[in-house]
């Protein structure tokens, strides 16, 4: 029902619009609109309908106006219901209906951001694709003729750049017209021509210009700055012939006055008959410059004039002598177009060369030779040249002159001769004339490099050098070092050789060889710096083959080292089994040949095992020395081979024969048995545990023996793998009464250490708590051996305690935790013995009963809390404990929160676990429950700070030491503390602070203290902020079981100033008007209070005692200061009238009767008047009448008005 209402209120709708639409349609325009342009077109979101005047449905009326007639339709907005929503949008050509305002917003942005094709323009407006220059030298200007090929690519006037700011121009055409040139200072002469079409347009630019030259010695020149372009071609013409003509910048040149082509470029159609022309092309370069100078003709007329500065080489090979000359001529005058030179007839030349050498040729003169040389180009100036020559010499050795290379038709030739020999060879001069001989530090730079063997100088031609060359022979040392290795099998010789060869180089060693050794290795050997030698092959040869012959892959030459190695196999009795017989043995040494050498070093080390007891015999050629000193320089050919043998004999030799005789024994066995016993004593058992540790040397044993008691020989069980034990049978006649015989086998011989383990056990009685028994340790005897100790070690359990019974038996006690044999430890270890001989041991066993201890220790801790002004404390515990626990219970005050990252082991983040309310555990899995660690914990607790509570640990460990560090605003003064902790605060005073509190220890020495001894560094522990004025305090060893709790009394310290101020000013007000002796007593008792005061409460009194409490005492001593002297001013004033008025009546009374002038008994001597307490006139008395008062009755006057001011509050 809903579904067909809701359709026929739709269809309801769209009629209605329909409707609309039609009534819209028929109505004509009242207002005129805007007409759309290209950048506002009609509203695409609205439909609009429009009337065509030349549509004849839709006639117009002549009569109307012009403008009513062409007003167009305006545009109706049509609505279409929401409901059709979905059927308008979801189709092909849908639309989008928005605001008008909106789409003309769009439109502009859209028309804002449509950017017009650019107009295709050419880079450039104007470009000179060719320039061709030709340049004549006049009388005094250079004229230059240009032209210049230029393409216009842009419409309208173009300008194109000329340059020329220093050149005078003398025409500039464009065909037959003239050109229009303007000048600019900043960029020389331009031209200025029209492109009329919109294509591009040729056109040439003839252009003269000129420019003087600059004259100077021997050299013309000029520059322009010239125009520029890719091809720019310049043609120079000289009216004189032979004109050397340069320019600059050259990127190829021709000479076109018939000589040579000297660069590339494009040859003119006609050369000039007369005159020089220079052909260039110089590219698109801002400036051209030009010089030319005329070529010197020389002396007309005359010859050459050359001088030579030779250098001759010569370098001496065996069987053959090269020479190289070295000439540098100096040519002047004129030019010299071939050389020659003078060589001797029995040299051959082998080549001549020099860039500048076309070709040469020898011809023989008698007993010279003549090698004309031909150049390319005539020398003049400088003109190098060098001559190979080559002669041989038959024979080894002879005599040699050295050639001497002349040239011919030269003024003057002097030079330097060199000989270089080569190595192996050696030359002495035989005869010289014409030398003198040179340190080869004075010859020039490029020759000092050489190493020249004889050196001269000669100043004329010719001079004569004779030298005789002859074949050094090499000159070989050596150090030998021969190692013998003797094993019971085999016998193993090593030579090293270090070999020095001087002179000459050699390619083959010769060494002899002892007879019956076979060659095993033959090597080079890299050894004290010296390289290996090159072996390539061997050979034995000699009578009895006892000559070695080692031919070398290249020349050796200084120092080279050589390993040779020898070996032979033994079978003999006596070095494999100890039959008390020793073998003789004649030992001859491989060393190198001493008739080839010059000299020979060698030493001999003789190497063995302990097995085997070598004895020297007769010796030849040998001198005995220390193992040290022969091992001394050359590093041993062992290599870590021979392991098990010592060096044992050490020998030097030198060049004579050698020989050694030795005689060689094996060793009988030698058994030293080492024995740990370890008996362990629990309730009702005893286990046994018997280590025998042999060292076998020398020689081994197929069998170990060992005689137990009887009574344990079924119970011993064997716990070594690789050895199988057995009782013998029969028993040995040596076996004591009660003991049995038992030995242990290997599958091969036993030798070196040998480990033997035995176990067994004991049962015993029950032991009961309290009770103790007594045991008897048993004696294991280990049997054919040559020294034989142990120890004896008691291990218990936690229940049971061991001690010996009686006064043991050849035994002496040990430290079982450091004492014990090869570093061995015994877990619960009570007790450890030694015994060299017979022992007997009885112990005796109690058993206790365990009593449950403390598993958690909290060794020291650091707690620091800072009071913030939110009302938060921010806690950070740090704590050094040790705890055999799995995890740690600890609860925290009501309200804490943790922070990010709140718990941490030694610096490393560890889960926290939650528990019942605000109980958590910690876990401690992994941690050694022997070795301290770190614990820090961080956490916040709300509250203002009055009451400081601890974290709580449940499980009652023991707490050591704690330190808590308060951390109080700045702007709090703390006035006490209450609670089981000591004050650590260092007060000192501090003007104008006061009394200013200093902990004891800072943090970084807090935190030092609590990581000390832990694996940890106390810097993990930084990173916690802080903030205020510390107060530190500690405890020593405080319950931990219900929190540790420390109660600060603070107050502002504004506040606590103003108090005090206002004590002080309300005491100094009321005794203001109090007599002096009830100030003093209140003086008195606020002392005494503060005295009490720094007794019982010190932080108090600090506090109070601080420079606003000083400054308002002496405000209040100031003002009763000021009273007093305002009221003692007044009574001084009256004093001195009474005292006036007193010598007044005396001297009256002296002019009247003498019996009034005598003094009443008893009476001062001087009187005063006195004065009522109100300041009134003084009375006189009866007696005196009107005499007026005497002195002693003005003095008692004086002294009752200093009574009356006393107790009215003055000062007198």
């Amino acid at each position: 029902m809903k579904s067909l209402c809701r359709f026929l209120l739709r269809c309801v709708g769209l009629l209605l619009a329909c409707h609309l639409a039609f009534l819209a349609w028929g109505q004509p325009p009242q207002d005129e609109p805007a007409q759309p342009t290209d950048s506002q077109p009609a509203d695409h979101g609205t439909q609009a309908a429009t009337t065509d005047p030349s549509d004849p449905s839709h006639p117009t009326d002549p009569a109307a106006p012009a403008h009513a007639q062409q007003r167009p339709w305006r545009e109706q907005t049509i609505y279409i219901p929401y409901s059709k929503l979905r059927e308008v949008f979801e189709k092909e050509g849908r639309g989008v209906f928005l605001p008008y305002e909106k789409f003309q917003e769009l439109w502009r942005a859209a028309q804002a951001a449509v950017q017009a094709a650019p107009e295709s323009r050419p880079p450039v407006a104007t470009l000179i694709r060719e320039i061709d220059s030709t340049a004549v030298v006049e009388r005094d200007v250079v004229r230059v003729e240009a032209r210049l090929r230029i393409e216009l690519l842009a419409e309208g006037w173009n300008e194109v750049a000329l340059a020329l700011a220093d050149a005078a121009i003398l025409s500039a055409r464009i065909g037959d017209e003239p050109a229009r040139l303007a000048f600019r200072p900043e960029q020389g002469y331009v031209l200025v021509v029209e492109n009329p079409a919109q294509r591009p347009r040729e056109l040439e630019l003839t252009l003269t210009y000129a420019k003087a030259f600059d004259r100077a010695p021997g050299r013309n020149s000029v520059s322009f700055l010239a125009p520029q372009a890719p091809v720019n071609r310049w043609r120079i013409r000289v009216a004189d012939a032979g004109v050397k003509v340069n320019i600059q910048p050259l990127i190829a040149a021709t000479l076109l006055d018939g000589g040579a082509d000297v660069g590339q470029g494009e040859p003119p159609a006609e050369v000039p008959a007369e005159g020089t022309t220079l052909l260039a092309f110089v590219g698109a370069a801002p400036q051209v410059s030009i010089d030319w100078t005329p070529r010197s003709e020389g002396a007309a007329g005359l010859a050459a004039l050359a001088n030579v500065e030779a250098q001759h080489l010569v370098y001496l090979s065996e069987g053959v002598m090269r020479t190289t000359a070295r000439l540098e001529y100096q040519i002047s005058r004129a030019q010299l177009t071939e050389l020659v030179l003078e060589v001797p007839a029995g040299q051959r030349v082998v080549n001549v060369f020099d860039p500048n050498v076309r070709s040469w040729q020898v011809e023989a003169e008698g007993e010279r030779q003549v090698v004309t040389v031909a150049l390319f180009d005539p020398a003049q100036g400088r003109q190098s040249l060098a001559v190979e020559l080559e002669a041989f010499l038959e024979g080894a050795a002879g005599e040699m002159t050295v050639p001497v290379v002349q040239a011919r038709n030269v003024g003057r030739q002097q030079g330097i001769v060199l000989v270089n020999v080569a190595e192996g060879l050696r030359a002495e001069p035989q005869r010289e004339s014409g030398l003198l001989r040179v340190d080869p530090a004075e010859l020039p730079e490029n020759l000092r490099g050489a190493n020249w063997a004889h050196a001269f100088r000669y100043a004329v031609l010719p001079f004569e050098l004779v030298v005789r060359i002859e074949k050094l022979s090499p000159q070989v040392s050596a150090v030998e070092l021969v190692e013998a290795f003797l094993e019971p099998g085999q016998l193993t010789l090593t030579l090293s050789a270090v070999v020095t060869v001087e002179r000459a180089g050699i390619f083959e060693l010769e060494l002899e060889v002892p007879a019956g050794f076979e060659i095993r290795d033959v090597r080079g050997h890299s050894v004290d710096g010296a390289e290996p030698l090159a072996v390539d092959s061997f050979h034995l040869t000699g009578e009895g083959s006892d000559r070695l012959i080692i031919n070398l892959a290249r020349k050796a030459l200084g120092r080279a080292a050589l390993l040779v190695e020898f070996g032979r196999r033994l079978d003999d009795p006596n070095l494999l089994l100890p039959t008390g017989m020793a073998s003789t043995f004649d030992l001859r040494l491989p060393r190198l040949a001493p008739q080839r050498l010059e000299r020979t070093a060698g030493r001999l080390l003789v190497y063995a095992p302990e097995a085997l007891r070598l004895t020297p015999g007769q010796t030849l050629g040998l001198a005995p020395q220390t193992v040290e000193e022969a091992m001394a320089g050359i590093a041993s050919a062992a290599g870590g081979r021979f392991g098990e043998l010592r060096a044992v004999l050490a020998y030097a030799f030198s060049r004579g024969a050698t020989s050694l005789s030795l005689a060689a024994e094996r060793r009988r066995p030698q058994i030293t048995a080492a024995q740990l016993l370890v008996a362990r004593v629990e309730p009702g058992l005893v286990q046994f545990e018997a280590t025998f540790y042999y060292t076998v040397r020398y020689s081994g044993v197929k069998s170990l023996r060992i005689d137990v008691p009887a009574a344990l020989a079924d119970q011993v069980r064997n716990q070594t793998a690789s050895l199988r034990d057995r009782r013998l049978d029969p028993q040995p006649p040596d076996v004591a009464e009660g003991y049995v015989a038992l030995v242990f086998e290997g599958d091969a011989e036993l030798a070196g250490e040998v480990q033997l383990q035995l176990a067994w056990e004991q049962k015993n009685e029950a032991l009961e708590v309290g009770k103790s028994i007594e045991l008897m340790l048993p004696r294991l005897l280990p049997r054919d051996v040559d020294r034989a100790w142990g120890q004896v070690v008691l291990a218990r359990s936690e229940t049971v305690d061991v001690a010996p019974s009686g006064k043991p038996q050849g035994l002496r006690p040990i430290d079982p935790q450091h004492d014990l044999m090869r570093g061995i430890q015994v877990v619960d270890a009570a007790r450890a013995f030694e015994f060299h001989d017979a022992w007997e041991l009885a112990v005796l066993a109690t058993r206790y009963e365990l009593e449950e201890v403390k598993r958690t220790s909290i060794e020291r801790a650091v707690v620091r809390m800072v009071i913030t002004r939110s009302d938060r404390v921010a806690v950070q515990a740090a704590y050094r404990l040790r705890s055999a626990r799995q995890r740690l219970a600890l609860v925290l005050p009501a309200g804490a929160q943790f922070d990010t990252d709140p718990l941490r082991i030694n610096g490393r983040p560890v889960p926290l676990e939650r528990g019942a309310q605000q109980s958590y555990l910690v876990p401690l899995v992994g941690l050694d429950p022997n070795q301290p660690f770190l614990l820090d914990m961080r956490y916040t607790v709300p509250g203002s700070g009055s009451e400081l509570v601890l974290a709580v640990f449940p499980e009652e460990p023991a707490v050591q030491k704690v330190s808590l560090a308060a951390y109080v605003p700045q702007e709090q003064a703390l006035l006490g503390y209450r609670g089981n902790w000591t004050d650590e605060q260092i007060w000192q005073w501090h003007f104008p602070q006061g009394f200013q509190p200093l902990p004891s220890k800072d943090d970084a020495e807090l935190l030092a203290w609590v990581a000390e001894g832990t694996s940890s560094s106390w810097t993990v522990l930084q990173g916690f902020p802080v903030d205020g004025t510390p107060y530190l305090f500690s405890a020593l060893q405080p319950d931990a079981t219900v929190g540790s709790r420390l109660r600060l009394v603070r107050m502002e310290e504004r506040v606590l100033a103003g108090i005090v101020l206002a004590v002080l000013g309300v005491l100094g007000i009321v005794l203001a008007r109090r007599p002096m002796s009830q100030r003093w007593l209140v003086v008195g008792g606020l002392v005494a209070a503060v005295v009490l005061a720094a007794v019982f409460l010190p932080t108090f009194a600090r506090q109070v005692l601080d420079p606003v409490f000083g400054a308002g005492v002496l405000v209040v001593a100031a003002v009763w200061g000021a009273q007093g002297l305002a009221r003692w001013r007044p009574s001084w004033t009256v004093r001195a009238q009474s005292a006036a008025s007193a010598a007044s009546a005396a001297s009256e009374g002296r002019a009247g009767s003498q019996e009034q002038l005598a003094p009443a008994a008893g009476a001062p001597a001087e009187a005063g008047v006195p004065f009522a307490p109100s300041g009134g006139e003084a009375r006189p008395t009866e007696a005196q009448g009107d005499a007026g008062p005497t002195a002693g009755e003005g003095e008692a006057a004086a002294k009752q008005d200093d009574r009356s001011a006393e107790q009215e509050g003055g000062q007198p």
